[in-house]
């Protein structure tokens, strides 16, 4: 809310240009003008063309919704003309680096074009670029600086982040450098991230020799307990890997069976892949409890998790591996892998499927 209060004071002053811009122009709409804390919530004199996707003030100044999705909504930004720019969750934005030179090129009207910046901080080279800028002023603020957060929620926070890495970062907004020791590092991620998203994946990804889907299963579903890994990974005919799904879940088995194989029809999967000797056998019973004839692959990990886990981050690091989209807790669990993290299931699951993918068979040891 704090930054569409500055952006309408700015147009209010006298008529001006804007751009806000999102990670998508969905997300602009949504969460910078229509929603609960958005442009109109506070000043409905502001006109909004759905279809257009501009917004009018009554003094004349207008303002246009850009999303970063893909390289089009990029070109986009190329010689649009501003006197200010609202940049709404930045460190998100899916083409970061090309975005920002192409807005910032168009951020030149006017005696003092300003760009107001809201994001949760993640260690991207460009928002790390601009920090160190001296004329950058940053303010900072915490979740729980909200007035309208419910006393319910505040607890809930606690309970599940307070004192992890990923709380440190989206509670109390710490731009968070790679861990000493950590398996990967934020910029391969971020090098290899091709596209926007899976929705927008449709003609774009190379056609698929394989994809599977990889689950690490939680014993439990309690609200304390690990959460059940579930990646869904494939490999093109280019030879290069994309990750398509990652998260985490807190589901009975037959709750994640159901969302596994779900996952299994969306993707159009050839395999389901789980852990023998981390409740393996578990996990194939009770997928066949759901659909039984479902190819099914058991595996046998007698390696260490970092053992098992470097010849992946070897790929991410020359830039083999490319994320479809921005999986947050899982990237955040990739990147304090094994040194500070304080959960590994996503990272678990996540390998599980690459190495299927890019393992000779012979060397994983697998199960009948």
């Amino acid at each position: 809310m704090a930054g569409a209060h500055y952006v309408d004071s700015l147009a209010r002053q006298s008529p001006t240009w804007g751009a806000i811009i999102a990670p998508t122009s969905k997300d602009a709409r949504h969460d910078c003008v229509e929603g609960p804390t958005g442009l109109l919530s506070f000043a409905p004199d502001i006109h909004f063309n759905r279809s257009s996707f501009e917004l009018a003030w009554p003094n004349g100044s207008k303002a246009r919704l850009f999303g970063t999705y893909t390289p089009k909504d990029v070109d986009r930004l190329r010689g649009a003309q501003h006197h200010w720019v609202w940049a709404e969750e930045l460190a998100s934005w899916p083409q970061l680096d090309g975005a920002w030179v192409m807005m910032d090129m168009g951020l030149r009207l006017g005696a003092n074009p300003t760009c107001v910046i809201t994001t949760t901080p993640k260690p991207r080279e460009t928002l790390k670029g601009i920090l160190r800028n001296t004329r950058t002023v940053v303010a900072r603020a915490t979740t729980y600086d909200n007035p309208y957060l419910t006393e319910d929620v505040r607890q809930r926070y606690t309970e599940l982040y307070e004192s992890t890495r990923l709380g440190r970062q989206e509670l109390y907004g710490e731009l968070l450098e790679d861990v000493e020791g950590a398996l990967w590092q934020w910029e391969w991620i971020e090098r290899g991230r091709v596209l926007g998203g899976t929705e927008d994946a449709a003609g774009r990804l190379p056609p698929l020799r394989r994809t599977v889907v990889a689950i690490d299963p939680a014993v439990t579903h309690k609200r304390e307990s690990d959460e059940t890994g579930i990646a869904v990974v494939g490999q093109g005919e280019d030879g290069e890997y994309y990750v398509l799904h990652v998260a985490g879940y807190r589901l009975s088995p037959a709750g994640w069976a159901r969302r596994a194989l779900s996952l299994f029809d969306q993707y159009q999967a050839d395999r389901i892949i789980a852990e023998r000797n981390n409740g393996g056998e578990m996990v194939e019973h009770t997928i066949r409890m759901e659909r039984r004839d479902v190819p099914i692959k058991t595996i046998v990990a007698s390696r260490g998790k970092v053992l098992r886990a470097e010849p992946i981050a070897a790929l991410y690091e020359q830039g083999r591996i490319h994320h479809i989209g921005i999986f947050l807790e899982a990237e955040e669990q990739m990147c304090s892998f094994p040194v500070a993290n304080e959960h590994d299931d996503l990272v678990d699951a996540l390998v599980y499927g690459l190495t299927e993918l890019s393992t000779p068979q012979k060397k994983w040891g697998l199960a009948a």
